[in-house]
């Protein structure tokens, strides 16, 4: 009712509700059905039969192309300075045997640089140290793939998976 009562704000929303009325009325005669017929002047969907180029082969091609190269890995992106700090306690905690609090400091580390390999890496040290052979191949995976061109890296995250992956068979 405030509407009614106030004459520019009825100025105001007047023009818009012209022209969404024009835009509704104007689409409806159109039709988005992908059918035509023919003669009715739209175009056709149907693709012509395919019919070979001159001196090639009237079947299709029996071997498949070459893959795309796969994508290059992320590059490694420099730690902040404050999960570097992070990262040191986490590694005193570990030699303290404090794996636990290690575990809990550098989740804290990943939280503020998400895609540090290295980071990864060590809390797949501290779930390997703990016993928990799952998580430490999931966490050397995702170590793993965020290493990039770091084969170093990617060599002792391949020997944590190893080492996860023979314990928890054995078990």
């Amino acid at each position: 009712m405030a509407i009614q009562q106030n004459p520019l704000a009825l100025q105001l929303i007047r023009p818009g509700l012209v022209l969404l009325t024009a835009l509704l009325v104007t689409s409806c005669g159109v039709d988005y059905s992908p059918a035509s017929f023919p003669g009715d002047g739209r175009v056709q969907t149907q693709l012509p039969p395919f019919e070979p180029a001159p001196g090639e082969p009237a079947h299709a091609p029996t071997t498949l192309p070459e893959p795309a190269a796969a994508p290059a890995p992320p590059p490694v992106v420099a730690t902040p300075p404050a999960s570097t700090l992070l990262l040191a306690s986490a590694r005193e905690q570990m030699q303290a045997g404090n794996n636990q609090r290690a575990a809990a400091t550098l989740e804290r580390a990943l939280r503020i640089a998400p895609n540090d390999p290295y980071l990864w890496h060590e809390l797949a040290q501290v779930r390997l140290a703990t016993g928990e052979w799952q998580q430490a191949i999931q966490l050397a995976n995702k170590s793993r793939v965020l290493a990039g061109s770091d084969a170093e890296l990617r060599r002792k995250n391949s020997d944590i998976i190893a080492t996860a992956s023979d314990r928890l068979q054995a078990n």
